[in-house]
């Protein structure tokens, strides 16, 4: 049955049922574009887990080489074609902690959702088919090679992390996906790919009803033990403080990231999030005296952002930027960190910084497709999105300067810099 979550003061609602095991949740928006996505809570970050009482390796990248066999068809056709005939545009990606399948349509939207659950719901792999697809996955790899921003990110997570399989490339390297097989394939579908591990949001001018009724045709009751993620111990420190490389940069590029400590799923993530944005923003962001500072004095340019991220049971945060002394930058960073430990901001501040924090997070309603997404990187840790604003208007100060104090530390940072190869 379907039940009805609004947050009044957004004037926002969304409708959610259970199916089969599989949570559906449905945004009505008054929009020409219809919206859909189904995550399923598997990633590049989920290498190893046990099941059927085995400990089950995976290599890096598998999940990636997965989503990208889903939209085989028996027939040897691809279901990107189907979506096209359709008048749909269909995509797919893996993050760290999942991997979603999304279409976006004006019309036929209830045929291209059939067909959306016949990419995750129907696996076809076989020696040829897979090993097609390895050369392509290669291809891939080593344009984000030589992509500065792509390798300056993992470069980074690479310097902060020791043993989580954040630090790896989604797409994995050549090495690793030359290990995978279909039928390591047909097994990580067997184990994720169920519906009590998979949610589905669809946001636009759609019955939500009709959502309901399609998923219950389309999609069963799992019959799988469900798998135990098994997460290699992390410890809290810093593997180096400094990574480097040079690759075709007209202007050194920069990345700085702050390990944080992960927070646990539903109200206490939501709140470590609200929490953590306003401390970078009032710390970091383009408002704030230190970016104000480093702009004026030629450290900075306008190509700098900053933002806090917890994924896969991982937190950081990060700051990118270009400029000619990335390394006097980093020194200003961390002696910012230090010199505001015990005063940390000001109330006004404060309090600026949590209304650009609360206008930032409105901007998730402007369309269906930042809708769904922002939905949906909430839940599989039990969170909410319609609830979150509500944490970041409550954040008090005392207890934002208490999380700073205790996981800002500059010792727990790093520095990854792509230098010019004329340089």
């Amino acid at each position: 049955m379907l039940k009805l979550y609004e947050n009044t003061a957004l004037e926002e609602k969304y409708y959610k049922c259970n199916v089969n095991g599989l949570d559906v949740y449905v945004i009505p928006k008054q929009m020409s574009t219809v919206y859909a996505s189904i995550a399923v809570n598997f990633g590049s970050s989920d290498t190893q887990f046990a099941v059927d009482g085995k400990n089950v390796s995976l290599p890096a990248g598998t999940a990636h080489y997965l989503e990208h066999k889903m939209f085989d068809n028996p027939d040897g056709t691809d279901a990107f074609e189907q979506f096209s005939l359709l008048g749909a545009n269909v995509n797919a990606y893996t993050a760290s902690a999942k991997t979603c399948y999304l279409f976006s349509c004006t019309e036929n939207f209830e045929e291209c959702l059939r067909l959306l659950f016949g990419v995750v719901t129907k696996p076809v792999f076989s020696d040829a088919s897979v090993e097609k697809e390895r050369p392509i996955i290669t291809q891939e790899i080593r344009m984000y090679m030589d992509d500065p921003y792509w390798k300056m990110h993992f470069a980074l997570l690479d310097a902060l992390y020791y043993n989580d399989p954040i630090r790896t490339d989604p797409a994995g390297t050549e090495e690793t996906i030359a290990e995978i097989t279909p039928e390591l394939l047909y097994d990580c579908h067997r184990s994720f790919y169920t519906a009590e591990n998979m949610a589905l949001c669809v946001c636009g001018d759609v019955d939500p009803q009709r959502v309901a009724d399609i998923a219950a045709e389309c999609i069963k009751p799992s019959v799988t033990e469900k798998p135990l993620r098994l997460r290699p111990t992390e410890p809290v420190e810093i593997r180096t403080s400094r990574a480097e490389n040079v690759l075709d940069v007209a202007t050194p590029l920069f990345a700085v990231g702050i390990k944080c400590i992960p927070p646990q799923s539903g109200d206490e993530l939501m709140r470590a999030e609200a929490e953590n944005e306003i401390i970078v923003q009032a710390i970091f962001g383009k408002s704030g005296s230190f970016y104000n500072k480093c702009y004026e004095s030629g450290l900075l340019g306008d190509r700098y952002s900053c933002g806090y991220s917890n994924e896969a049971g991982t937190a950081l945060v990060m700051l990118y930027g270009s400029g000619n002394d990335p390394d006097r930058v980093y020194e200003l960073i961390k002696e910012e960190l230090d010199s505001r430990r015990d005063s940390f901001c000001t109330v006004e501040e404060f309090e600026r910084a949590k209304k650009v924090c609360y206008s930032s997070a409105l901007e998730a309603y402007n369309g269906t497709e930042d809708t769904a997404n922002a939905f949906l990187g909430f839940v599989f840790e039990g969170g909410d999105l319609l609830r979150y604003t509500d944490f970041l208007r409550g954040a008090d100060y005392d207890s934002v300067k208490a999380r700073f104090a205790a996981q800002y530390r500059s010792d727990r940072s790093a520095i990854s810099v792509i230098y010019s190869k004329e340089a």
